[in-house]
């Protein structure tokens, strides 16, 4: 299947990382129409329609990605660099978004290696650690 005939549901895609949080921001919503219809060349219309009917509680990223599953592992890794884009436009990232890419690597059938270099990678898992030690307190002390 053409990448071209795909553009929907790389939309829906995009749109699932930016509402991970549980909001689309003003500049993920600029960076999803810079990547589909700027870059892409795809028309405006069509994916503002995208846009506007997308239903972020309704989405199983799930029920997209086997479109995505056969391609390369190069090819499936540059669509996580590209949720990823969008994750990142709003310069904040919460755990929510971590584990949604996260989710997006797994589905993919990709390694953890995948995440490594983009901003969700280990960094947040390392945070998600060291808040559940600080947050238990260290073992107890075995009484003599």
């Amino acid at each position: 299947m053409p990448t071209s005939d795909r553009i929907f549901p790389l939309c829906e895609l995009l749109l699932g990382a930016a509402y991970a949080d549980g909001e689309l921001q003003a500049q993920e919503k600029t960076e999803i129409r810079a990547l589909l219809i700027e870059l892409a060349g795809e028309a405006r219309v069509e994916v503002e329609a995208c846009i506007a009917s997308f239903e972020p509680e309704k989405f199983d990223p799930s029920s997209v990605l086997g479109l995505f599953k056969d391609d390369s592992e190069e090819e499936r890794r540059r669509l996580l660099v590209l949720v990823s884009t969008v994750i990142e436009a709003d310069d904040e990232i919460d755990f929510a978004e971590s584990d949604y890419l996260r989710s997006l690597a797994s589905g993919l059938g990709l390694p953890d290696s995948a995440l490594e270099g983009l901003a969700v990678d280990m960094e947040i898992e390392e945070i998600k650690d060291t808040f559940e030690a600080v947050r238990n307190g260290p073992p107890p002390v075995p009484s003599r």
